[in-house]
């Protein structure tokens, strides 16, 4: 009997840490939209991206699944159908890609070094894309996105780094 509370109440944590996180991805893809664009078009900081890698760190690839479909429907909403293909491209790969190195080669990247993998593939991502939406020659863009990837990548893996430990030893 404490072995079928102790999941449930795990299951009912991360499926309010997975709401919680969905809809402050949904915040910060709100406030990115107002800040001034980046030096490189079309480059972001990632915001959302900070709540997709703490999602996925803490409820593995079903919680980053989750957090990922709604930030995509919600460009979707907001910005239009090809907005959220293109979000929904990149975040999933991003996603992925975080979730694969959190399992498997988290002690030696660390969380800047995946959130330079998930920046880097989250370009990638959306550049496959743009690809199939207009065809044509859209990777020469790659190494511009992959030079603002490597700043954006490490500014969400400092953030979390920082506040991912904190949050890990909250007991709910």
């Amino acid at each position: 009997m404490k072995n079928s509370k102790q999941k449930k109440k795990f299951n009912t944590t991360a499926f309010a840490q997975t709401a919680m996180l969905s809809a402050l991805t949904i915040v910060l893809s709100f406030l990115e939209g107002m800040l001034p664009e980046l030096p490189v078009p079309g480059a972001k900081l990632g915001l959302a991206n900070l709540a997709v890698m703490t999602a996925t760190d803490l409820n593995g690839l079903g919680g980053g699944l989750c957090t990922t479909l709604i930030k995509a429907f919600f460009a979707v909403i907001t910005r239009g159908p090809v907005a959220g293909f293109m979000s929904l491209c990149g975040s999933l790969l991003s996603m992925l890609v975080m979730w694969f190195f959190m399992n498997y080669d988290r002690k030696k990247l660390g969380y800047v070094g995946i959130g330079v993998l998930g920046a880097v593939s989250h370009n990638l991502g959306q550049l496959i894309a743009a690809f199939a939406i207009i065809g044509g020659s859209v990777f020469f863009y790659l190494p511009f996105l992959i030079i603002v990837a490597v700043f954006t990548g490490t500014f969400t893996g400092i953030v979390n780094s920082l506040l991912l430990p904190a949050v890990k030893k909250v007991k709910v």
